[in-house]
């Protein structure tokens, strides 16, 4: 008789607290990841937790004919310096970001212009108010080039890495922000088409002071000097999560 023929209901076999503790080292707990907001297009601008977007601009889905499917189309129109989204929504709900939280984000876009001698914003990690830092985060698109700026406190505004870039053609984002008050703790990494960026510094993981008083993702088109241009920039596959994988 085997061994498992033995046995009786009346004497079950009860694992020692050595043997649990083993058993927890070698069992492959799921990781704690996953993605806490999907921003698809097909779902409209609900997504998000508001809209600033001046006629007569526009902020819209749009189907694309390149094998993108359906994006948000924001177009800031001529007159005007900004047509954006603000925050996100989860579950019927404004998402409150936090303070000493990891987030990562991610999308693509597609701009129309990408202008000589000046620049416009197509992102921005913004605060609410602001406090110390307007936007500890942003990114510009200018003189060929995508920029991905850090600005800390006292307008202290640092170009940590930039790509060039052109109009018209689809690029693959993921930013990553551990958010914190303190310049020691806060960071930030970048993705790229799907490759981990190195910064200005050297480093993959960009140190510096990533929270204020609140803060919240923009998507879209921002001009602060020139409002003499249209710009469409075109933004599909919206992800927030806690990990890259989430997100890329």
């Amino acid at each position: 008789m085997s061994a498992h023929g033995r046995r009786t209901a009346r004497t079950p076999l009860l694992a020692t607290p050595a043997a649990v503790a083993a058993l927890m080292l070698l069992t492959p707990w799921p990781a704690q990841a996953a993605v806490v907001w999907d921003g698809a297009a097909s779902q409209g601008t609900a997504v998000f937790g508001s809209t600033e977007c001046a006629a007569p601009g526009s902020l819209v889905t749009a189907a694309q004919d390149d094998g993108h499917g359906t994006v948000f189309r924001y177009t800031k129109a001529v007159g005007v310096y900004r047509c954006e989204s603000r925050g996100i929504q989860v579950d019927g709900s404004r998402y409150p970001f936090a303070a000493d939280r990891t987030y990562w984000l991610g999308w693509e876009q597609k701009f129309s212009v990408v202008p000589a001698g000046s620049d416009w914003v197509p992102w921005q990690w913004k605060s609410y108010p602001n406090a110390t830092q307007n936007y500890p985060l942003l990114m510009t698109v200018g003189d060929g080039l995508v920029r991905l700026i850090h600005v800390g406190p006292g307008e202290d505004w640092k170009t940590i890495w930039s790509e060039p870039v052109e109009a018209f053609a689809w690029n693959r984002v993921a930013v990553g922000i551990h958010t914190s008050a303190s310049a020691a703790t806060g960071w930030v990494e970048l993705y790229y088409n799907g490759v981990r960026q190195t910064f200005s510094d050297g480093t993959t993981r960009y140190a510096g002071r990533t929270w204020d008083s609140a803060n919240e993702p923009k998507w879209g088109a921002y001009d602060r000097d020139n409002t003499t241009t249209e710009i469409v920039n075109r933004v599909g596959g919206l992800k927030l999560g806690t990990t890259y994988g989430d997100v890329d």
